[in-house]
C-alpha cells in the first residue's frame, strides 16, 4: 500500500480519498517529518509502501497545466528519481556547470593570500540569467578564507544589490548572509542557481530592503579546487569554519567595492544560523572589525542530539567534512556497506538537496545508512564538540530565533543552548524569539518583521541589554495556527512565456 508522505500531514489517519495516493492506513511520525525535507521541491512526492517495508522508494514528479490541473503522477523506481531530481537541479543553474563557468576557476598564484583577501571579481553579473527581483542586481566574487583547521582557502560568494542602497557615513549598509543546507558539492553553491537557493526567504527580502547583501557560498560549494589543484570539500555543519568564510567575504566585498560601510550585521538560517552565531563566538575571540551582531534563525547548535531520522542524514552529510578535518577518520568506520554505496554515489554524481533526499532517505529510515553505533565514533564526537554552538562567549548581540514545531533541527536544542550561555556568560547580549506553530524554514518568514527591524536598530546604534527575563519572548499569532500556510508549496523559477509574469 503506497502512502504519499508530503501529504500526510494534510490528512488524518484512515483518510480513503487523497489526492495521487492510494488509503493511507497509518502514518508514522518519522513519515510525517519528511514533508519538511521535501518542502524545496517542486511539485514532488515520494511513496513507500508501508506492505512492505524493504521496497524501493519511488518519487513522482507532478506537472500542472495552465487551467491547473493536475494529472496523473509519472512514477519511476530510484534511478529515474535521482535522474528527475538531478534535472531539476541542473535546470535552476544560471549558467551551466561550475566546471564550465570560468568564473569559478582561481587564478594562479593566489594560494598563500591572506585569509579576507580579494581573489577575483564580475562585478556585474548577466542578471537575465537569474530569476531576481527586478531592480536589483548581482556581482559575484572569490576570496580567500580558512578552514576548520586553519587552512587557506579560496570560496565563492556574491552580491546583491538594492537600487537605492540604505547609506551611512561610511558608506551603504551591509548585510551578510548565511545560507541553509543546500548540499555537499561544488555544483551546490547558492551563487550557481538562478534564485541564489533562499531568494524570498531572506536574500531578495534584505536587498528590497535597502541592504546591500553579501552571501558566502561556503568553501567546498562553488570553487572546486585552490591554486594549487587541491579538491576543496564543503566541511557541513562546521560552523566556525562558516563563520570564517562570512567574516571574510565581507572583508573581500569591501576591497571588490569601496562603498560598501565598514559596519555589517549577519544573518542566517538553519546550518546558515549556526554559522550567525559562531561569528557571534569569532567576536569574543578577535574582535571583527565593523561587526555590529547576529541574527540565528533555526540554528543548528548540537547536531549530534537531533532525533533520528534526520540525525543520521545529518550524520552521513557530515562526513567529508570530517574526513577533511580528522584524515584518520574512515568512511567505513561508521557507514553500512549499503550506505557507503549511497553516500558515494551522492557526492560522484554532485547532486545537491533535492538529490540527496532522493538518495539517503530510505537507507536513514531502515537503518542501512550509518552503522548503529556510528555516534561513539571518536572523530564524529570530536567534530561535533568543536563545531557546535552554545555554552561559549559571545560578544555583540545576537538574536535567536527558533520554531518550536521545528522537526529538522530540534527546537529544545536552541533552548538549551541558550541557556548554556546565558548561564555561563551572563552579561551576553542575547535575546531569544520563540515561534509557536512553526517549522524549520517558516521560522525566516514568521520572524522576518522581527528580525528587520532588528538589523535597523543595529545600524542605528541601539544597544541591547545583557540577558535579562525579559530577553526571551514569544510570538503572538493574529489568527488561528490552522489558518496559517505551514510550509513552502511553491519555488522560484523562470518564467519562459509572458503570460507567466504579472
Amino acid at each position: 500500500m503506497l502512502c504519499n508522505i508530503d501529504v500526510l500531514d494534510k490528512y488524518p489517519v484512515g483518510v480513503t480519498h487523497l489526492p495521487a495516493v492510494q488509503r493511507v492506513i497509518s502514518t508514522p511520525p518519522q513519515y510525517r517529518i519528511l514533508i519538511r525535507l521535501l518542502g524545496t521541491q517542486p511539485r514532488s512526492s515520494f511513496y513507500w509502501d508501508t506492505a512492505n517495508p524493504s521496497s524501493t522508494w519511488v518519487f513522482t514528479m507532478e506537472t500542472q497545466s495552465a487551467s491547473g490541473a493536475t494529472p496523473s503522477a509519472q512514477q519511476t523506481h530510484l534511478p529515474d528519481a535521482v535522474t528527475a531530481a538531478l534535472d531539476y537541479e541542473k535546470d535552476s543553474w544560471s549558467n551551466g556547470s561550475i566546471k564550465t563557468d570560468a568564473f569559478y576557476k582561481v587564478p594562479d598564484g593566489t594560494a598563500n593570500h591572506s585569509a579576507g583577501t580579494l581573489i577575483k571579481v564580475e562585478e556585474d553579473a548577466n542578471s537575465s540569467l537569474y530569476t531576481l527581483p527586478p531592480n536589483t542586481a548581482l556581482s559575484r566574487f572569490i576570496y580567500q578564507s580558512k578552514s576548520l583547521n586553519g587552512n587557506l582557502v579560496p570560496v565563492s560568494a556574491y552580491v546583491l544589490w538594492p537600487m537605492s542602497p540604505r547609506n551611512q557615513s561610511d558608506g551603504y549598509q551591509v548585510v551578510a548572509w548565511a545560507h541553509g543546507t543546500i548540499g555537499l558539492s561544488e555544483e551546490c553553491a547558492p551563487s550557481h542557481f538562478r534564485n541564489l537557493w533562499q531568494h524570498f526567504l531572506a536574500p531578495f527580502q534584505l536587498a528590497l530592503q535597502g541592504y546591500v547583501v553579501v552571501a558566502t557560498d561556503y568553501a567546498g560549494l562553488g570553487v572546486e579546487k585552490d591554486a594549487t589543484g587541491n579538491h576543496i570539500t564543503h566541511e557541513y555543519m562546521a560552523s566556525p569554519a562558516a563563520a570564517n568564510d562570512v567574516v571574510y567575504s565581507v572583508q573581500a566585498a569591501r576591497q571588490a567595492f569601496p562603498q560598501l560601510s565598514q559596519s555589517f550585521v549577519v544573518v542566517g538560517h538553519s546550518q546558515g544560523g549556526g554559522a550567525a552565531w559562531a561569528t557571534a563566538e569569532k567576536n569574543a575571540l578577535s574582535p571583527i572589525t565593523g561587526y555590529l551582531g547576529a541574527v540565528a534563525v533555526s540554528p543548528a547548535t548540537n547536531v549530534l542530539e537531533n532525533p533520528d531520522p534526520i540525525v543520521t542524514i545529518l550524520g552521513a552529510a557530515m562526513a567529508p567534512g570530517t574526513a577533511s578535518a580528522f584524515p584518520d577518520f574512515r568512511f567505513e568506520d561508521i557507514f553500512t556497506p549499503e550506505g557507503l554505496q549511497t553516500m558515494q554515489t551522492l557526492l560522484r554524481i554532485e547532486g545537491c538537496s533535492a538529490v540527496g533526499n532522493n538518495l539517503l532517505i530510505r537507507p536513514a529510515l531502515t537503518g542501512n545508512l550509518l552503522q548503529p553505533s556510528w555516534k561513539a565514533n571518536p572523530w564524529v564526537k570530536k567534530y561535533n564538540l568543536i563545531t557546535k554552538s552554545g555554552g561559549r562567549r559571545i560578544l555583540g548581540p545576537l538574536l535567536v530565533v527558533h520554531g518550536e514545531d521545528d522537526p529538522l533541527l530540534k527546537f529544545e536544542l536552541t533552548v538549551n543552548a541558550v541557556n548554556a550561555t546565558v548561564s555561563l556568560y551572563p552579561s551576553s547580549q542575547l535575546e531569544f524569539l520563540r515561534l509557536p506553530n512553526t517549522s524549520h524554514v517558516p521560522a525566516l518568514t514568521g520572524s522576518q518583521r522581527v528580525w528587520m527591524d532588528w538589523i535597523a536598530d543595529r545600524f542605528s546604534g541601539l544597544e541591547v541589554e545583557p540577558f535579562n527575563e525579559n530577553s526571551t519572548s514569544t510570538a503572538i499569532l493574529a489568527r488561528p495556527a490552522s489558518a496559517y500556510a505551514p510550509e513552502l508549496n511553491w519555488f522560484v523559477g523562470l518564467a519562459t512565456e509572458p503570460y507567466q509574469t504579472p
